[in-house]
């Protein structure tokens, strides 16, 4: 995360340029002519996903974090509602009218502001196009985001058909089978939801039928739900347009909803990204030296090692996993 961010006003100034035509939807998102409103039984979304989670850090700069509240995320400061008890560490918090939360202060919260904002508070974001400048230009850190695909019908997704994927190892993204389980609501008709994955490893999903958890025990309504966060991960800001592509990306059961996929990749994962491409570039760039090198060594790869090595580790290739070295986390289950 940044150290400086830009005022408030080049923030909001930033966001407005970023909106969207009228008629057009960032990501997921209603369209820009939509007035605000919240997520309602039945809804449908325009796009294949949308994101129903949005979480946040970042540092508010000298005009504070009101205005970009306010401008970036639509939530007016006359539905903040200050709770007593703090919340995770920071000293304050704000309840934003039923649609998520603000925390800000605490003596180790290096000046930050966290932000949350609930399926509710995500259904009012009219241009996801707005909040992905803002996070780009602000050095915004993503660490929550959930993407979410509604089959009304029942037809393509459904707890039957998860448990079929995960039989046939449709869920398996990095050579080994995530964990699974079922919670069956044993005929009562309050719904089944099966989970696969761990939060605490960063990537959770979520099959379960939602019309029935919303109280009609005849809907054929189910949800698919990846939830992502910022362990042993880097979300990016590009996420919140391409709500789609990137839950098409998380497994190969989703691939059908997109057909461009796109993955939140593990720390490990774009560091061996990044060591591929070192390797490359020191081909391109450094090649030749190295091949004079070794012939002015008489052939000993050895000297022209000891020469051209130093200590230390590039910050992009520190969770590399490397033997001698401390292991990293960086599980995609």
């Amino acid at each position: 995360m940044q150290t400086e961010s830009p005022s408030n006003a080049q923030a909001a100034a930033a966001c407005a340029d970023a909106r969207v035509p009228r008629g057009s939807s960032g990501g997921g998102a209603a369209p820009a002519e939509c007035e605000p409103r919240p997520v309602t039984r039945g809804e449908s979304h325009p796009g294949i996903a949308h994101v129903d989670w949005f979480a946040c850090t970042f540092l508010p700069g000298a005009g504070g974090f009101a205005a970009i509240i306010e401008s970036v995320f639509l939530i007016p400061q006359d539905q903040w509602v200050t709770r007593p008890g703090g919340w995770q560490g920071y000293e304050v918090r704000i309840d934003l009218g039923g649609l998520g939360l603000l925390a800000y202060g605490g003596e180790h919260q290096r000046g930050t502001v966290h932000l949350e904002l609930n399926a509710h508070g995500c259904a009012r974001i009219r241009d996801w196009n707005a909040v992905r400048v803002w996070c780009e230009d602000c050095g915004v850190k993503i660490t929550r985001i959930d993407l979410a695909h509604d089959d009304f019908s029942g037809r393509t997704v459904s707890v039957q058909q998860a448990r079929k994927w995960f039989a046939e190892g449709q869920f398996i993204t990095s050579g080994r089978a995530p964990l699974a389980r079922l919670l069956d609501d044993l005929g009562s008709g309050r719904g089944k939801t099966l989970y696969v994955g761990q939060r605490q490893n960063g990537k959770l999903c979520r099959i379960y039928e939602k019309g029935k958890q919303l109280g009609d025990p005849s809907s054929p309504w189910c949800r698919v739900e990846v939830e992502f966060r910022a362990k042993s991960r880097v979300i990016p800001p590009d996420v919140l347009v391409k709500a789609s592509s990137y839950l098409a990306g998380a497994y190969p059961c989703l691939a059908y909803l997109s057909e461009r996929q796109d993955k939140v990749r593990t720390l490990k994962k774009s560091a061996e990204i990044e060591y591929a491409r070192m390797v490359d570039c020191l081909r391109t760039q450094y090649g030749p030296a190295l091949n004079v090198m070794l012939r002015a060594e008489g052939g000993d790869p050895f000297a022209v090692l000891y020469q051209a090595m130093r200590p230390g580790v590039p910050k992009r290739l520190v969770h590399l996993p490397l033997p001698g070295m401390p292991r990293r986390e960086g599980s995609d289950q």
